[in-house]
């Protein structure tokens, strides 16, 4: 059932405690800003965007990005985890202790992109990467209230394309490479873009990206999702040149899997050329269901089908 929340421009993350439904995004003014249900509260920050939300005893916390670098909030208060350079925070997550941990990357004195995780504030701890490589954390699984899992991406030198982006999660300050599914003759690179723990087991949303081809599809990118470092490829990528597919996010509840992202629809129009249009999805157990029908939306929005599912939550 679409819930439209008002002032916004985009949603990033949800999360949901005894019925109540809290989301991070973007107001329509470009100013980070989170919902509570559907009551919009603004974020100090100017053009900022606010990327990871997470409840914790009563408080909320909103992980983001501003002007000047990347923060958090709690409860409406900014924290400033890195200024003056090129900064961003993408995921939150507090612990049963209630240490908070902010999840992003920054840019060092040497111009490398260096994935990172800040604690309690600006105390900072960087992520392993390869030699030469960047990296970026973009989201944070919490195992038994304790134990923290960061899910995003890492560069690899290559002798074919120069450089491989690898999805990747790292165990605290460990990082584990995840299964490619391919050669990188064939294979520009992949990413992971969300974390979630279910017992013992590691589950990463993301997508693989594939060079072009003279064949259609060229190329682009198509959705997956790794349980532990098993690759699940998942319905939805390119039916041409036009398309494509990502997870953004995971979860798992009575041995369901439910993905959520963005998957390429096959055009009801025979003058649209065929997947031009990509539209917010999820997949049950690697099913694939739209969320959007053209008559649940009102008649002034245009490009009614365009859309991401950025986060899913199961209370």
């Amino acid at each position: 059932v679409r819930v439209e929340l008002p002032g916004g421009a985009w949603a990033t993350d949800i999360f949901v405690e005894n019925g109540t439904v809290y989301v991070s995004g973007t107001g329509e003014y470009s100013d980070a800003c989170y919902w509570i249900d559907q009551t919009r509260y603004d974020l100090p920050g100017f053009w900022g965007e606010a990327e990871g939300i997470a409840v914790h005893n009563g408080d909320v916390y909103v992980a983001g990005w501003y002007e000047n670098g990347s923060c958090y909030w709690k409860n409406g208060q900014k924290i400033d985890l890195t200024v003056n350079r090129d900064s961003q925070a993408f995921a939150i997550g507090v612990r049963d202790n209630g240490m908070v941990y902010v999840g992003g990357y920054y840019m060092n004195n040497h111009h490398y992109i260096i994935p990172c995780f800040w604690k309690d504030g600006n105390n900072r701890t960087d992520l392993p990467i390869p030699s030469g490589g960047d990296g970026e954390v973009y989201d944070i699984a919490i195992m038994d209230g304790n134990m923290r899992y960061y899910a995003g991406v890492a560069l690899h030198t290559s002798s074919f394309a120069g450089y491989t982006p690898k999805a990747c999660y790292w165990r605290h300050t460990t990082r584990t490479d995840l299964q490619l599914g391919g050669s990188t003759f064939d294979i520009y690179g992949a990413g992971a873009y969300g974390i979630t723990i279910d017992g013992s087991d590691i589950y990463t949303a993301g997508y693989t990206d594939w060079f072009g081809q003279a064949a259609e599809p060229s190329g682009g990118s198509y959705p997956q999702y790794w349980k532990n470092n098993n690759i699940h490829d998942l319905e939805g990528g390119p039916l041409n040149s036009w398309g494509t597919g990502t997870a953004y996010d995971i979860r798992v509840a009575d041995g369901n899997v439910v993905v959520v992202g963005i998957a390429t629809v096959e055009s009801p129009d025979p003058t649209t050329p065929e997947g031009s249009f990509t539209a917010p999805c999820y997949w049950l157990n690697g099913e694939l269901h739209f969320l959007v029908n053209q008559y649940d939306v009102p008649q002034e929005i245009e490009r009614w089908m365009d859309g991401n599912a950025k986060g899913v939550f199961i209370e």
